[in-house]
């Protein structure tokens, strides 16, 4: 198992964007009627091998994030991503999950853990992640970006 590390990045949350020819409709929320939601996306975010600055063992790319109130103190975080196989090494998601913190302002609200399942050599996969969280009703409306939180990772060789 080689060690790897991460850095933060983190998105603005807006409106959904409206349906066009030119791309493609958003990934989540899976289900749109269930609430009011709030959407962004982050370009990548890779871990890299540990003692280095630009080797990238694995990575996300294509993330799109959303928060959805489904009920009173009630919200759903849903992300999807394309797990980006084609680097060093594989990655492995057990014992060191992908950190999701919901912000308003500089405030977080509310944060999950993602237990990804591993990242596939030589593959380009589709994931999804969601989970329902107590956060009150008030700073709801609050909410204005989402943060993957930089953090340790575990990956293995290729092959």
């Amino acid at each position: 198992m080689g060690s790897c590390y991460s850095y933060r990045q983190f998105c603005s949350l807006g409106p959904l964007p409206p349906r066009t020819p030119a791309r493609p409709d958003p990934q989540v929320p899976k289900d749109r009627k269930l609430g009011p939601c709030s959407h962004g996306k982050i370009g990548a975010f890779y871990f890299y091998a540990e003692g280095s600055q630009d080797d990238p063992a694995f990575g996300f790319c294509e993330i799109e994030l959303s928060v959805q109130r489904l009920a009173e103190n009630k919200v759903r975080l849903e992300l999807y991503c394309i797990a980006d196989g084609y680097q060093s090494a594989r990655g492995v998601g057990t014992r060191h999950p992908l950190k999701i913190a919901v912000l308003a302002g500089e405030e977080i609200l509310v944060t999950a853990s993602w237990h990804f399942p591993n990242v596939i050599s030589g593959h380009a996969d589709p994931m999804h992640f969601a989970v329902d969280l107590e956060i009150d009703d008030e700073p709801f409306a609050l909410i204005d970006r989402v943060e993957l939180s930089r953090t340790s990772g575990e990956s293995e060789p290729c092959g």
